[in-house]
């Protein structure tokens, strides 16, 4: 928080450093003014002490000002609200997490290979990616609306959209190794009848 005030860490050393000198002046000249045999040089010596020791507590008093400041500053920063991210950071975030979630649901989708028609497509593969992208997209329409939309890691985003749309949690831990589904199960559109008669 030194930058809120425009103060660096070095010049706070420094205000530190000062302060020590000041001090051992203070001391000094105190020492040499009692020490002092003739009263003009005494006398002289005082006056410098005085001002040593004027210039220590300014040195204090600075210091104390900063820390008040600075406790003020870190409050007004731990009061304010956050501000919700901008147009781009979400629409950033919406695509990442759209990617990882539509890993998992074309994983979720594909049988295993020995039962596939194709490595690259089959209908009703597809069909079952569809139904689970249509969770995906209205889990991510709710979510988008919240001001934490993009305040976790993207890790822990997607984990927790993934469990909310029921993604089983060893493939969540890792969406990153996962295949991007075919674009043909992306094109997929499954016929009206199919919707209504899995519902």
């Amino acid at each position: 928080m030194l930058d809120a005030l425009n103060i660096t860490e070095e010049d706070a050393l420094g205000l530190a450093e000062l302060a020590q000198h000041d001090l051992a002046l203070a001391r000094d000249f105190a020492r040499r003014a009692l020490a002092a045999a003739e009263s003009e040089e005494a006398s002289g010596l005082a006056r410098s002490y005085q001002r040593a020791a004027r210039s220590y507590r300014q040195s204090l008093a600075l210091k104390v000002r900063l820390r008040r400041e600075l406790a003020a500053a870190d409050q007004v920063q731990a009061n304010t609200p956050k501000a919700k991210p901008g147009g781009a950071a979400v629409a950033r975030r919406i695509g990442e997490v759209r990617e990882a979630l539509l890993r998992l649901a074309w994983n979720e989708a594909e049988r295993p290979e020995d039962e596939r028609e194709s490595a690259e497509w089959d209908e009703p593969a597809a069909e079952t990616f569809a139904f689970h992208r249509q969770g995906v997209e209205e889990t991510i329409a709710e979510d988008c609306l919240k001001d934490s939309f993009c305040d976790e890691p993207l890790d822990d985003h997607v984990a927790r959209l993934a469990m909310d749309v029921g993604f089983p949690p060893d493939a969540i831990a890792g969406w990153r190794d996962l295949a991007d589904p075919p674009q043909a199960a992306l094109d997929f559109e499954p016929e009206e009848d199919a919707w209504l008669s899995s519902a």
